[in-house]
């Protein structure tokens, strides 16, 4: 291989489906463990993707999103990142907001009392009475 070969791998630790690395494999790397996105740049990366977005309410989302991550009670399989994403796309397209959140993020845990607590954590940060016309 060419001196200047570079080769990087990824992992979400932790997540639903993954398991731990072999001792082996892990040797052979060095490891940079990420922090939890800040709200700020969660922000940033929402408004990049949907520039239309208002951003009141992109903060609304993403404090929602990262409320959901600090729960200790729900598994990682609802706190899909690219599920907050696809919810704001449904939003978008004009999909009832709840609805939306349920597809993108609450459906994704098949845990009755999970995706209760979702579902509450949702509603009480975004009104029930908010509609496309109020993000976009």
């Amino acid at each position: 291989l060419h001196p200047a070969t570079r080769l990087i791998a990824t992992m979400n630790y932790g997540y639903f489906g993954t398991k731990e690395l072999n001792e082996a494999l892990v040797s052979r790397f060095v490891v940079i463990k990420m922090p939890m996105i800040s709200t700020g740049n969660l922000v940033k990366l929402i408004l990049d993707q949907y520039p239309a977005m208002r951003k009141k309410m992109a903060v609304e989302f993403a404090e929602v999103f990262l409320e959901l991550q600090k729960n200790g009670e729900l598994s990682s399989k609802a706190l899909d990142l690219r599920g907050l994403l696809d919810a704001i796309a449904l939003i978008e397209k004009g999909v009832s907001v709840y609805t939306a959140l349920d597809m993108g993020i609450t459906n994704k845990t098949f845990d009755e009392y999970e995706q209760t607590l979702i579902r509450d954590t949702i509603r009480a940060r975004i009104s029930r009475k908010v509609e496309r016309k109020d993000i976009f």
